[in-house]
């Protein structure tokens, strides 16, 4: 079980790639984390140099964002592990609160303050115009992404925050937390590698985008489940059996 729940923090976050708002959102995030245009990052001739840079850039991008909701994970098990005598009411609102998400997400109602939260490309144009194209500056853009435009995966994020939290130890739920930010991670590394390829994929994708909704509705019914009947013990022990030296438990 504990391995399956790490694994479900990685399904997670891959499955937080495919949201309505992060694949139309593409192009532009890797024009601002690389300087250049669409059509530049499109281009099959690109020397070495400039391949280099992209992915470079790409891995500073991807580390911003991660180290963001690592800290969140932590922040999460730490808070939680201050409310352990409420431990069946956190387990209560952390699984209702992933029920009604993943409800949202198997299309059963909608959320409509999530869907009016959003950032329209001509605000990031307007920062890429004015990127230093190096690492640094897409290492912040990572930053950025992580805190201004989380409410893009943030059914899945808030999901796997709630069962960061509920290991009740920041350790733990920075494990839980760096699961999730590797599932989201590779598909932009990927993208990195070939541009191109990649988003002529996820081009045919966008019409099937309704199944990866699902199929994330599904996975969060299956986490709701685990924090109602608080089994977030068996990732801790798990945990504890590969990092006994370290402070990991409920």
């Amino acid at each position: 079980m504990s391995v399956t729940l790490l694994v479900l923090a990685f399904a997670a976050g891959v499955l937080s790639f495919l949201s309505p708002c992060i694949i139309p959102m593409l192009g532009v995030y890797f024009s601002l984390i690389t300087g250049l245009t669409v059509s530049e990052l499109k281009d099959a001739t690109l020397d070495s140099a400039l391949r280099r840079r992209v992915m470079k850039n790409t891995f500073a991008f991807v580390a911003g964002f991660a180290l963001v909701f690592i800290a969140a994970g932590a922040l999460a098990g730490e808070f939680a592990s201050w409310l352990n005598r409420w431990q069946w009411l956190l387990s209560l609102l952390g699984g209702s609160v992933v029920l009604i998400l993943a409800l949202k997400m198997l299309g059963l109602f909608d959320l409509p303050f999530l869907s009016r939260l959003h950032w329209e490309p001509a605000f990031f144009e307007k920062i890429r115009t004015k990127s230093t194209r190096s690492a640094w500056a897409s290492f912040v853009v990572g930053l950025l992404f992580a805190i201004a435009c989380s409410h893009c995966i943030a059914p899945t994020l808030l999901t796997i925050l709630a069962l960061a939290g509920a290991t009740q130890n920041p350790l733990s739920g920075m494990v839980v937390m760096f699961f999730f930010s590797v599932g989201l991670a590779i598909p932009y590394t990927l993208a990195g590698l070939s541009f191109t390829k990649v988003t002529q994929v996820l081009k045919r994708f966008r019409s099937k985008q309704v199944v990866a909704e699902r199929v994330a509705g599904l996975l969060m019914l299956y986490i709701a489940y685990i924090l109602y009947t608080n089994q977030l013990t068996e990732v801790t022990g798990f945990l504890a059996r590969f990092m006994p030296r370290l402070p990991i438990g409920m």
